[in-house]
């Protein structure tokens, strides 16, 4: 009865503190404007995470808790056939269920120079992941807000997420005809689909003026508080007419 009532705001981010412009967290500073300097905070993950120094190779990583509520059995199920049949390079950070921490452990073993995880909490390793990642995976079973996936946008690590609660909100599915979009996304909670969503990641990534455009949208849409709080005064005014005039009916 009172659904007309209900408004939607989205989560934001202190663009202060996640500023590849001015993170001291990160190898090597940049912009929108020089998204291509992020080769240099690739290599630094690379190092960091033991894999094969390529700025060439496309690096996926996931940075989240290992939680069913994540999605991480659909990376269970699609990361192995995935690193068979791809070129690419992962990395994961998280901590949470045992099972999942074991497939992890075991992937970097049977991946060496090609899969790096750090299965415990770090607070600054994050943000190196968002610099020196080219894409975030973020397969959650639900999502009612999300912020790895603001975050990551913020450092030109593109989204491959799925349309869920606040993922749906702020990830735009990449068009090639229209060349609009912020990242890949998919709809079904299942293994193929994550599997479509990656390779499309990857066949885009392949495209480096496609991609370059991607990171550019990405890095350039405004999740900060300041566009977050301009939807609640105006919520609050929307609050007060109304109660202006129920007071004026009674």
């Amino acid at each position: 009865e009172r659904r007309g009532n209900l408004s939607g705001i989205l989560n934001g981010i202190d663009t202060e503190r996640f500023d590849p412009g001015a993170d001291p967290t990160i190898a090597m500073k940049y912009s929108v404007r020089h998204a291509d300097m992020r080769v240099k905070n690739k290599a630094a993950l690379q190092e960091r995470f033991g894999l094969a120094h390529d700025e060439h190779a496309m690096v996926i990583a996931y940075n989240g808790r290992l939680d069913e509520q994540k999605g991480i059995s659909l990376l269970v199920a699609t990361l192995k056939p995935l690193l068979d049949n791809l070129p690419f390079q992962f990395v994961a950070m998280g901590d949470g269920n045992p099972e999942y921490k074991k497939f992890f452990k075991e992937l970097s073993e049977a991946y060496p120079g090609r899969v790096g995880v750090c299965l415990e909490y770090d607070e600054n390793l994050p943000r190196m992941i968002y610099a020196g990642a080219d894409a975030m995976l973020i397969p959650s079973r639900f999502e009612p807000a999300g912020l790895v996936q603001l975050e990551a946008m913020r450092y030109g690590a593109i989204p491959i997420a799925r349309k869920t609660g606040g993922l749906a909100d702020t990830v735009t599915d990449f068009d090639p005809a229209e060349q609009s979009g912020t990242g890949f996304a998919f709809t079904d909670f299942d293994s193929q689909a994550l599997m479509i969503a990656m390779t499309r990641a990857y066949e885009t990534f392949r495209n480096k003026p496609a991609w370059r455009a991607l990171q550019k949208r990405a890095m350039a849409a405004d999740f900060s508080w300041g566009s977050s709080a301009k939807e609640y005064a105006h919520l609050f005014e929307v609050a007060l007419a109304l109660h202006r005039r129920a007071s004026v009916r009674s």
